[in-house]
C-alpha cells in the first residue's frame, strides 16, 4: 500500500479530537493506494471528529445503518462524530482515496452549506482541483510552518465549497433534465451493446438501487433495460444481415451473443423469423 499523511497533533489519535474553540480545524489528512493488501476499518463508536473519504479510483464497501453501500471513483463519503465506521477496500479493486478528519464549531454548518449532510455518499466526480487541495493540506500538516493550521483550515473550506458547488450544479442539471441519468445509461447501452452489460452495474452508474433504476428506466422508455438492450442488438443484427455477407454466427458474436442458437431464438421471438430466413427474405 502507498500511504501519505499529515497530522496536526503529532502522534495518531485513534478516537479523534473534538475542538470547538476554533471554527474549523484539520486534525489529519492522508492518501492511500492499495496494491496488494486489503484495508479494513472497524470503529464501533466512530470518532470524535468528522471524516471525509474521497475516491479517485477503484471503490470501497461501507456499512451504514441502512445496509452496505459501495463508494466509487468520484464519490465522497462523510462520517459525522460518533457514527460507527465499518468499511473496507480490496486491493484487487484498485482503491485509491484521500481521507481527512476535521473538527470545529463551524464544522457541521460548513458541511450543511455544502450540501454534505443528510446522506453518507455524495457523487461529485473526480476533480483535479479537489485532489490538489487534499495534497496541499497534507503538505501544510507535514511541514509545520507558522499558521499551517490556518492554511489547512482555509484549504478545507475551499475543498468543501468546491464539492458543494459540484453537487449544486449536478442538482440543477437534474432539475433541467430529470431523466439525465437514464439518458446517459441508454447512450452507454448503445455504445457498448456488444459487450457483457449487467443491469445492476448500470444502476450503480446512475446512483440508483436496482429496483429504482428498472422502474425509472421503464417510466422513461416504456420497456425494461434488458428489453431495451435486446432491441438494440436485434436492430444492429438486422442491419448486418441486410448489408453484410457475415454469417449468422459471426453476427451473433458481434451483437453480444456467445451462443448463436440462443441468438437465433431471441431474433425469431423479436422479428418473427430466424435470422437465416430473414436474410433470405431481403
Amino acid at each position: 500500500m502507498i500511504s501519505l499523511s499529515g497530522n496536526a497533533h503529532g502522534d495518531w489519535i485513534e478516537d479523534g479530537v473534538a475542538d470547538t474553540t476554533r471554527p474549523l480545524g484539520v486534525n489529519c489528512c492522508g492518501y492511500q493506494k492499495l496494491l496488494k493488501r486489503d484495508l479494513t476499518r472497524k470503529r464501533e463508536r466512530g470518532r470524535l471528529d468528522y471524516q471525509l473519504i474521497y475516491f479517485v479510483s477503484g471503490k470501497g464497501t461501507f456499512r451504514f445503518e441502512d445496509g452496505l453501500v459501495e463508494a466509487r471513483a468520484g464519490q465522497l463519503v462523510v462520517y459525522r462524530p460518533g457514527e460507527p465506521q465499518h468499511y473496507s477496500y480490496l486491493a484487487r479493486d484498485g482503491a485509491e482515496a484521500y481521507w481527512l478528519h476535521f473538527t470545529g464549531s463551524d464544522a457541521q454548518d460548513s458541511l450543511a452549506r455544502s450540501g454534505l449532510l443528510g446522506s453518507h455518499v455524495f457523487t461529485i466526480g473526480v476533480i483535479d482541483e479537489l485532489v490538489v487541495l487534499f495534497k496541499q493540506i497534507i503538505h501544510e500538516l507535514n511541514i509545520g510552518q507558522p499558521l499551517c493550521g490556518d492554511m489547512a483550515a482555509a484549504y478545507l473550506m475551499t475543498l468543501l465549497a468546491l464539492a458543494g458547488r459540484r453537487l449544486r450544479n449536478a442538482d440543477e442539471r437534474r432539475r433541467a433534465d430529470p431523466h439525465a441519468d437514464i439518458t446517459k445509461a441508454m447512450a452507454y447501452m448503445h455504445e457498448n451493446y456488444s459487450g457483457s452489460l449487467v443491469v445492476a452495474e448500470l444502476a450503480k452508474q446512475c446512483n440508483l438501487s436496482l429496483f429504482r433504476f428498472i422502474h425509472k428506466f421503464k417510466d422513461v422508455t416504456g420497456t425494461t433495460p434488458l428489453q431495451y438492450l435486446t432491441g438494440i442488438r436485434i436492430n444492429e443484427a438486422k442491419k448486418m444481415l441486410a448489408e453484410t455477407p457475415l454469417h449468422v454466427k459471426e453476427i451473433a458474436s458481434i451483437v453480444g451473443y456467445d451462443n448463436p442458437l440462443y441468438f437465433s431464438r431471441v431474433f425469431q421471438r423479436a422479428v418473427g423469423v430466424p435470422p437465416s430466413r430473414y436474410k433470405e427474405l431481403l
